[in-house]
């Protein structure tokens, strides 16, 4: 019986991009499934500014070819390889041979790029497991063209269920990022336990979540805990900037809505719904009509049509939504009512516009056509696209609007990272998702560096831990 596993493709000293494979027996599972940050290529965001991406239509060559994705053709539609040859996709590895297993499968922590950008490129009825709150939001991004569908047999799953692969079992768990629906997962071999936290924060909507995952796996006894490292310093005694807790980012949105006699523009990432929603109630209930980007309420509307357990109940799904007509494509469906751009501009202080950074010339007819008097305020709140960016900096100043950064980050201090370790108490931790994962403090517990594209076994991992 072939011992249990784990291969590490990605998220090895760089940030983003973790794809490790845990394998027991004839069974193994892949989690995440994402590009790094800063590589060569980088899947296009519809909410930013583009990097420099792939070609379209040859997307999944370019990433086998370029090594930012594990080599592992079982996984990819071969539609889509267009004939591409393993030996040349190997040359971009160290290591020539990889585990084989009968069957994998995926694991989607959240639907942040880097962790799920290879999903569209999956090989047909390749099974993927996301939690229900994620699939919800999938079908959203899908919907509003922000990305491509998949051929993936998709499951979702509740919070805390438990998948018996045979030889092993995984725990899907729910965290709290600034992505609906993120989860971790817990495998059990009934040897071994090896937990994995996604991205996490402890500062953000339900610290509770965070408790419980440290609960679970107190109790589970877990061997191996890998958790990310994103806000790790080179410098691990360098003083981090001050972090908001959502609590108070959320009052100080409320104290901007109050106090604004303009329109406020505000710039936020759908895939945090949960966000969202609190925004869409706090302007509602002070007064302000919903003025939304297409695709922001595409993803809106999907996502709240399927459930999101997250939102049951919540007072935004019963609140009326306005689609931007200027940023309705030909053809495009939209759930809502259209507002248009004249009808904000003559009546700036009755608005919070949803708003996306590539929409940035609607400022020209709002700000020209509206009272000069009623000051506009823009908010940029977790978004690609910071205030200082030349294209957002020049509109502000030309149209005297007033900034805000009302952000606080999807991921864990280190204090919170060295606490989460420390209170498990693993045999050995692993930091993923970091370029600086030696800077982490792990508290006395041994600590374990693998290698980009490296095999080790789960026993070597523990006896090597420290050393």
């Amino acid at each position: 019986m072939q011992e249990a596993q784990l291969t590490f493709f990605g998220g090895v000293g760089k940030s983003g991009g973790v794809q490790v494979m845990y394998g027991k027996g004839k069974q193994a599972v892949l989690f995440d499934f994402g590009i790094e940050h800063n590589s060569i290529l980088f899947p296009k965001a519809v909410t930013t500014f583009e990097p420099v991406g792939a070609t379209p239509g040859r997307e999944l060559r370019q990433y086998l070819l370029g090594g930012l994705t594990a080599p592992l053709f079982e996984l990819y539609d071969p539609d889509q390889m267009l004939g591409l040859d393993r030996d040349k996709v190997l040359r971009s590895w160290k290591i020539k041979k990889f585990p084989h297993y009968d069957q994998t499968s995926l694991f989607i922590g959240h639907l942040h790029t880097d962790h799920m950008a290879l999903l569209p490129y999956a090989r047909p009825d390749i099974p993927a497991y996301m939690n229900n709150d994620t699939y919800s939001l999938y079908l959203g991004m899908v919907a509003g063209g922000h990305m491509p569908d998949t051929k993936a047999k998709i499951i979702a799953c509740e919070d805390l269920r438990v998948i018996d692969f045979g030889e092993f079992t995984m725990q899907i768990i729910e965290m709290d990022h600034n992505s609906t629906g993120a989860s971790g997962i817990v495998i059990d071999d009934g040897t071994y336990k090896i937990a994995y936290t996604g991205d996490w924060r402890g500062h953000g909507k339900h610290p509770d979540m965070i408790e419980r995952f440290i609960a679970l796996c107190r109790e589970k006894k877990v061997d191996i805990l890998m958790t990310e490292g994103t806000r790790l310093l080179f410098d691990p005694f360098a003083k981090l900037p001050y972090q908001m807790k959502e609590s108070d980012l959320l009052t100080r949105f409320e104290e901007i809505v109050c106090d604004a006699e303009g329109l406020i523009y505000l710039q936020m990432s759908p895939r945090d719904l949960e966000r969202m929603a609190n925004m869409i109630e706090i302007s509602a209930r002070n007064g302000r009509k919903i003025a939304m980007e297409s695709t922001y309420a595409i993803i809106w509307h999907t996502a709240i049509r399927n459930g999101v357990r997250s939102l049951a109940c919540h007072a935004a799904l019963d609140i009326d939504i306005r689609i931007v007509d200027a940023s309705i494509k030909a053809g495009m469906p939209v759930p809502y009512e259209t507002v248009t751009l004249e009808e904000i501009a003559a009546n700036k202080q009755d608005y919070v516009y949803f708003f996306k950074f590539p929409d940035m010339a609607h400022l020209v007819e709002i700000e020209a056509l509206g009272d000069p008097r009623r000051q506009s305020h823009y908010i940029q709140s977790d978004y690609g696209v910071k205030l200082e960016h030349e294209d957002v900096a020049k509109y502000l100043e030309k149209y005297d609007v007033i900034g805000h950064s009302l952000c606080n980050g999807g991921h864990a201090h280190p204090d919170a990272l060295a606490d989460m370790i420390e209170r498990i108490a693993p045999r050995a931790a692993i930091t993923l998702h970091s370029p600086y994962p030696r800077s982490q403090n792990t508290r006395g517990i041994n600590v374990y560096h693998p290698v980009k594209g490296e095999t080790a076994s789960v026993s070597s991992i523990i006896a090597n831990a420290g050393r």
